[in-house]
């Protein structure tokens, strides 16, 4: 091997758009790293390295029982650590790695360097204000209920990197479309690199969700609920998010003011050097004088978002409460996100909570909502939950 491309995100710059288009390209020079067997053959999305290299450089194999759920046993961690592929220049991407601490990041360095010496790290960069609300906007989706947004340090995500694979061999780009090849980072990225022919397939990832579309999401978070770590609870939970796209079209703002509480002006010089050109920081306008956190502005909801909620209940066919709030018809509808994924396997409006606490008097010392708890363990144990 004589190269290694070394793609680290950051997050939020298309990275899974990269990932998905470069996965199985192979042009005779270079050639996007294929995942163990093992793990491309159990994971929906396999084209991002970050979860085994993630896995392999945490420290005492704390996270080795993600591997063996994918049939990787412990005696096979060290040799997919080590793995070789037989290519000239391998393509590996993991935005993981800026979280690395220093000691994780030499790690992977002394790893990398057992095959080539040349190792270029490639990187995108946004600005601060549209990073901030888009990280933030991730975290809410999966589950985040606090009052501070998303915290951004470029010098933190790559300070590391440069210390390990040296400042000269750490590449920066400001991914911002006006700046982008054609507008698009996929084209982008395959001529930054040097690639012969772009990649034959595209996916364009992780839309953005409008700012009412969050604001349901963060209500929802609050709310009680089960498990989301279980299978089909997490594929519920994505087909209620595509929902909120389709009921809830838009952008998601957020009020410039919030942002700037987390920028720091010295971290935006240190990122401006590396790039050669300045960040940009949007004007405050009225409505960020009004807003005074987070809370505050997720939680203006609007008569017609609960409209929209009840409706698409509606047409579902499902029974809806006159009297019920907007969180309670979020509920709702994640109940009836859970019976479509599950294919009525798992239908709330036939099961019984009264009946099922009768028959099954261990869910009540349980403590767990009766459903929930026939979600996560009834149905599995053949309970009835009619």
């Amino acid at each position: 091997m004589k190269k290694i491309v070394l793609h680290v995100g950051m997050h939020k710059t298309g990275s899974t758009a990269i990932q998905a288009s470069l996965t199985g390209y192979r042009d005779g020079v270079f050639e996007y790293a294929p995942l163990p067997p093992a793990v491309e053959a159990d994971r929906q999305r396999a084209y991002n390295h970050s979860f085994l290299i993630n896995t392999a450089f945490d420290r005492g194999h704390k996270r080795m029982g993600k591997l063996r759920e994918f049939g990787v046993a412990a005696s096979d961690f060290d040799r997919f650590r080590v793995r070789a592929w037989e290519t000239e220049a391998l393509i590996l991407s993991a935005e993981a790695i800026t979280g690395f601490d220093l000691e994780a990041v030499q790690e992977l360095g002394a790893l990398l360097r057992q095959y080539t010496s040349d190792i270029q790290v490639y990187a995108y960069v946004r600005d601060p204000f549209d990073y901030v609300k888009s990280a933030t906007q991730e975290w809410i989706k999966w589950g985040y209920t606090g009052d501070h947004l998303h915290p951004l340090s470029y010098r933190n995500n790559f300070v590391h990197i440069e210390g390990v694979f040296g400042a000269e061999c750490v590449a920066y780009r400001l991914y911002r479309r006006d700046k982008l090849l054609s507008g698009d980072v996929i084209a982008d990225f395959a001529s930054w690199i040097g690639l012969k022919k772009e990649p034959a397939h595209r996916m364009e990832a992780n839309a953005t969700l409008s700012t009412d579309a969050v604001r349901c999401i963060y209500a929802l978070n609050s709310y009680p609920m089960f498990s989301s770590r279980n299978g089909l609870l997490h594929y519920a939970w994505r087909e209620l998010l595509d929902v909120f796209g389709r009921l809830l079209p838009g952008r998601f703002e957020i009020p410039a003011r919030l942002v700037a509480r987390e920028i720091d002006v010295w971290d935006m010089a240190w990122m401006e050097a590396r790039l050669g050109q300045s960040l940009q920081l949007p004007p405050y306008s009225e409505q960020d004088m009004e807003c005074t956190g987070l809370k505050d502005w997720l939680g203006r909801t609007t008569p017609g978002m609960l409209t929209t909620i009840r409706r698409e209940l509606t047409s579902r066919g499902a029974d809806v409460a006159e009297n019920a709030s907007l969180v309670e018809l979020l509920f709702q509808l994640y109940l009836e996100c859970i019976r479509s994924f599950s294919d009525l396997q798992l239908d709330y409006r036939t099961f019984s909570a009264d009946r099922y606490l009768e028959r099954y008097p261990d869910v009540r010392q349980s403590g767990l909502y009766p459903f929930g708890h026939y979600v996560l363990h009834g149905h599995g144990e053949g309970r009835d939950g009619s």
